[in-house]
């Protein structure tokens, strides 16, 4: 599972540049939003259960969506799951982190090297 965010152009019959949010699941489906180039969505940090929250808030915002029956299905049995995707989602954070400080522990000035 991950979840990315990136600002791009996907409308191709426009040059605006949207926001958009992914989050690719276990099951290897994704889901995603669109939000405009001014309306970043902050995303650091947050858990999949919070993205999701995102995602939905941001689908319930439209006049019509096509598909928003089907993805509101799906973010309601992801949720079903929100502990299990946060707690993958919190322990791939801190793998990442562990070996972020491992690989900056080498740069580090220890007292020996200090006198």
């Amino acid at each position: 599972m991950y979840i990315t965010k990136t600002l791009g152009r996907y409308n191709f019959a426009s040059n605006d540049k949207q926001w958009c949010v992914q989050m690719r699941m276990p099951d290897g489906k994704g889901l995603s939003e669109m939000w405009p180039e001014d309306e970043e969505p902050d995303i650091e940090g947050l858990p999949p259960s919070k993205v999701l929250d995102l995602i939905e808030e941001r689908l319930k915002a439209y006049l019509f969506h096509s598909g928003r029956d089907e993805m509101l299905a799906r973010i309601a049995a992801y949720r079903e799951q929100a502990e299990q995707l946060d707690d993958a989602w919190a322990r791939l954070q801190i793998a990442s982190y562990e070996r972020m400080v491992d690989s900056l522990k080498p740069y580090l000035i220890t007292e020996s090297d200090a006198a």
